[in-house]
């Protein structure tokens, strides 16, 4: 399936993907791929000195360092936070290709690894959850809180993340015109592939979904 959209264009992202109060099936990397694929996985991390996965569905280290390092390397992106975490978010979403989750009568969500593991000549898949739990587990990698938010309209609704401002950051040039809300730890900005209005309007009834 992954290869399959990989070969479109371009695909528009839908919301309405999420269910309130719908437990999860989450799928992890070894869901996806063979016990030899595994393997291969895991030695090719060792051989780049890279240490295994931590964390359910937002992790760290393991393929979410890999990706990090080979997109900062790619994008030359200074060493800002900031600056990594924007030019990462556009770079994936722009080669993301949206796909529903299968009818299960759950709704499936994808560890940051198991979506890194389908990825396809560069190309990204899956839906806004799967979306929203990549761009939280890469800003955790590159030192930022960050959480996956889901944002209600009636029993459905969409997922995004977004990352707290570090408050010697907050004038940061590369936040002028973002999306972002406050709460009693600071500024979040979004990293939603929606903006403005459309991603305003799953602001008002949300779940903070931060240790998952």
């Amino acid at each position: 399936m992954a290869k399959k959209e990989a070969n479109k264009k371009n695909t528009i992202p839908e919301p309405n993907t999420i269910i309130k109060d719908l437990e999860p099936q989450v799928i992890n990397i070894e869901d996806i791929v063979t016990p030899k694929e595994k393997v291969i996985i895991r030695n090719e991390l060792v051989k780049n000195k890279i240490p295994p996965a931590i964390g359910n569905l937002i992790q760290v280290e393991g393929l979410v360092l890999k990706e990090v390092s080979e997109l900062n390397i790619k994008l030359n992106t200074s060493g800002s936070q900031i600056e990594q975490i924007i030019a990462i978010q556009e770079h994936i979403f722009k080669n993301w290709h949206y796909i529903f989750d299968p009818v299960t009568g759950k709704d499936t969500w994808r560890s940051a690894e198991a979506t890194l593991s389908l990825k396809y000549k560069g190309q990204y898949s899956g839906d806004c959850d799967d979306f929203a739990i990549l761009m939280a587990s890469i800003a955790r990698q590159i030192g930022l809180r960050s959480r996956m938010v889901g944002g209600f309209d009636g029993e459905s609704g969409h997922a995004f993340a977004e990352f707290l401002v570090p408050v010697n950051l907050s004038s940061n040039k590369w936040l002028f015109g973002t999306d972002y809300r406050t709460d009693n730890s600071g500024k979040w900005v979004s990293l939603d592939w929606f903006k403005g209005k459309s991603h305003d309007k799953y602001t008002n009834n949300i779940i903070i979904y931060e240790d998952i």
